[in-house]
């Protein structure tokens, strides 16, 4: 077990920055003495420049560095706002060529938000909300198949962040019943990405909620927020319960990576270096909470 970050949520550029490559940050991570990393895929852009030479570029420095890829996040970003053909194209070829690059990249898993729609709390039903993810999902996972790559469906956030909507798969039941199906038709070996802020969000008690999803747990996404915003603080600078994680973790016997979701990109990349070496603290001292007898 490994503490795992998000490269470019860390390391990335904020507001007035000049731009970081991936490459530049396995650089600053290793130096860190982070050497275990969460590849930026999600990003729309990415895919708009030569991602599979930078992709090379960050494979030849994490080699260079003794570090590797373990996850991934595919993108997200449905085109609620504007779902014009084109603006789904644009997302469709994107989810290929993400799963394309996690396959090149070896990661071990890949998250993938579940076709979420925001529904009117008062007339919500899961029943088609699952039609629909699995439809949306039915290309991705033959993709992920021919290319060996496993996907880890991602927890919602709760309705304190969407109301009056409601948002599937924030239940964890709905979560589960989601991962089962897929792996029921596809006959494949899927998992759940189970993020610390949706879960906190959602007002769940995180421990039942990991033993609820149990060997299904493939990956995490661990941070922080105020159970209202989706904020991807630092552990301990929110409301989240992470002894209560840790002992959810500890009682479905969870032995993968604990892998970092946060955003420090608004805070100045010259006063980030405290911030990051008490990001390094915490995540030792969950690795040890995690490990201990």
């Amino acid at each position: 077990m490994d503490l795992s970050i998000n490269l470019l949520g860390v390391y990335g550029a904020g507001p007035g920055e000049a731009p970081v490559s991936v490459a530049e940050a396995v650089d600053r991570a290793a130096d860190d003495g982070f050497t275990v990393y969460d590849f930026p895929l999600a990003d729309l852009a990415f895919y708009e420049g030569d991602w599979r030479a930078e992709i090379e570029r960050a494979q030849r420095r994490a080699a260079a560095r003794g570090a590797e890829f373990r996850y991934t996040h595919v993108p997200f970003l449905f085109p609620w706002a504007d779902p014009s053909p084109s603006n789904w194209a644009r997302f469709e070829r994107a989810m290929s060529q993400a799963l394309d690059s996690a396959a090149r990249l070896g990661v071990r898993c890949a998250a993938l938000h579940p076709y979420t729609t925001n529904e009117p709390a008062g007339t919500y039903d899961a029943a088609p909300c699952r039609r629909a993810a699995l439809e949306h999902l039915e290309p991705w996972l033959e993709q992920a198949a021919r290319l060996g790559v496993r996907l880890a469906v991602e927890n919602m956030q709760g309705d304190a962040a969407c109301r009056p909507n409601r948002r599937y798969c924030a239940r964890v039941e709905e979560l589960v019943e989601l991962v089962d199906a897929i792996n029921a038709a596809s006959g494949g070996n899927h998992g759940i990405c189970w993020d610390t802020g949706h879960g906190h969000i959602a007002g769940h008690r995180q421990s039942e909620a990991l033993r609820a999803i149990g060997p299904r747990l493939a990956m995490t996404h661990l941070h922080d927020n105020d159970a209202h915003r989706d904020l991807h603080l630092v552990p301990y600078t929110g409301t989240v319960d992470w002894d209560d994680v840790v002992a959810g973790l500890r009682s479905i016997g969870f032995q993968g990576d604990l892998n970092y979701e946060m955003n420090l990109k608004r805070v100045p990349q010259a006063l980030r270096p405290p911030l990051i070496d008490y990001l390094r603290q915490v995540g030792r001292a969950l690795l040890s909470a995690m490990q201990a007898p």
